[in-house]
């Protein structure tokens, strides 16, 4: 019977009426008054305090202001993170792979990479061997047929006023260097021109008109320069330091176009070739 009346009693406090009331303090004039319940005061606090938090969250989940908050990035901002951490990772493969290629390089230059040391099977060793004993077709000795053929050749055409002019006729070659010859022209021990000692950085000159065909470098012989000429002539120069025109230009006889010398010798070395033999400069050339 007691708890009925206190649960009664707990019933009545909840829907009881309370008037709230504010005054003027000054002249105790009543501005705003309402009936209000503790039902009713809970009810409204509970309202205003989902609404208030509804209206917070649709705020930052619906708008721009939730890139505000700490760790919440924007989908372009993610996606460019993405993009550069791959780009990064390209990059640093592709810098790891340059210094591979730069070791090899210096390990090249350097004479660190022995063939010896190369697996090779046995068809690969069998045409390394074959490439070994190669020699050119200009050191190889014609056959008894073929000496016969030509002597009887130059016999019939001696006097043949329509026979072809010499390589040579009509062209006046011009010095390459000056210096002193101190290796001759010897194919059988594999020298197909002549060496000639100059001054340090001295100019090389074209010793015909022709035009620049090919500029390469090698570890023993520095630039290596080719040039074209008229009647099938072809020019090597090679120890090269400086070239000073690129392929294509064309030269005149004596211009100066490279600069002789390493960092070994200042040695120049000269080829002179016609339809693809190579020929003794000094037969055309006075040094």
């Amino acid at each position: 019977m007691s708890n009925n009346k206190n649960i009664n009693k707990d019933k009545n406090q909840l829907i009881t009426l309370y008037r709230l009331v504010i005054k003027q303090t000054d002249s105790d004039k009543e501005l705003w008054s309402c009936n209000v319940s503790r039902l009713r005061a809970i009810l409204l606090t509970a309202v205003v305090v989902f609404v208030f938090g509804f209206g917070m969250f649709a705020l930052f989940a619906w708008t721009p202001l939730h890139y505000i908050l700490p760790g919440y990035l924007k989908h372009e901002t993610r996606v460019q993170i993405i993009d550069n951490a791959l780009r990064l990772d390209s990059l640093t493969r592709q810098m790891e792979l340059r210094e591979l290629y730069m070791e090899n390089i210096a390990r090249i230059l350097n004479d660190e990479i022995n063939i010896d040391s190369i697996a090779l099977d046995e068809a690969t060793a069998a045409n390394l061997d074959s490439l070994k004993k190669w020699t050119p077709d200009i050191l190889t000795k014609s056959s008894p047929e073929s000496e016969a053929f030509s002597q009887e050749y130059e016999k019939d055409e001696q006097f043949n006023l329509t026979m072809l002019p010499t390589p040579n006729e009509g062209l006046l070659f011009h010095t390459p260097i000056s210096g002193n010859v101190i290796n001759t022209f010897n194919p059988q021990h594999g020298s197909y021109g002549i060496e000639i000692q100059a001054a340090r950085n001295a100019s090389v000159s074209a010793v015909l008109d022709g035009t620049i065909i090919a500029i390469t470098h090698t570890i023993a012989h520095g630039y290596v320069v080719m040039v074209q000429h008229n009647n099938n002539f072809v020019s090597i120069y090679r120890n090269i330091g400086e070239c000073l025109r690129q392929v294509g230009d064309k030269i005149i006889a004596g211009e100066r176009f490279a600069l002789v010398g390493t960092t070994d010798n200042n040695a120049l070395l000269f080829e002179l070739w016609h339809a693809g033999i190579a020929i003794d400069p000094r037969i055309y050339i006075t040094f």
